[in-house]
């Protein structure tokens, strides 16, 4: 059986490879950034985070897949779980353990358990504030309620 090759970050761009700084520097703001840069950076981003956080092999055998799929370590895959845009500050391996996380947690519930689970989660509740009743407040039009918008 064969063994298997040995990663090498530098193997995620051209062995060739070299910035241009000369157009860069010529119009920095309408540089376009070909494939080969956005390679070097993530694969330079990816050398520089597996350093820093300490993850299993199968982490990083993930990870390393992303960044050659073309994507950063530090961007975001998007969850399973949760809700687009309430996860947007959290980078592959964070959203990953967080996804596994729950993954564990909800084995063996029913739909409607997980459905819950997952509203607990997020911070969300199912007993909405009644729209009639003593507490409800009916909203106004009048201008001195709001007197700085526009």
């Amino acid at each position: 059986m064969g063994r298997n090759k040995v990663f090498n970050v530098h193997d995620l761009y051209p062995a060739d490879y070299c910035f241009d700084y000369e157009a860069f520097e010529a119009n920095p703001e309408g540089y376009v950034f070909t494939p080969d840069d956005i390679a070097y950076s993530n694969a330079m981003e990816l050398e520089r985070y597996e350093r820093e956080v300490p993850m299993s092999y199968y982490e990083k055998t993930l990870l390393r897949k992303w960044v050659m799929s073309g994507h950063s370590p530090r961007q975001n895959p998007g969850s399973r779980y949760l809700c687009p845009g309430s996860h947007d500050d959290y980078d592959f391996l964070t959203l990953y353990r967080m996804d596994k996380e729950i993954q564990r947690d909800m084995k063996g519930m029913s739909k409607e358990e997980q459905k819950a689970y997952l509203m607990e989660y997020m911070g969300w509740r199912d007993d909405e504030p009644p729209t009639k009743g003593p507490d409800f407040v009916e909203p106004q039009d009048d201008d001195s309620v709001f007197p700085f918008d526009l």
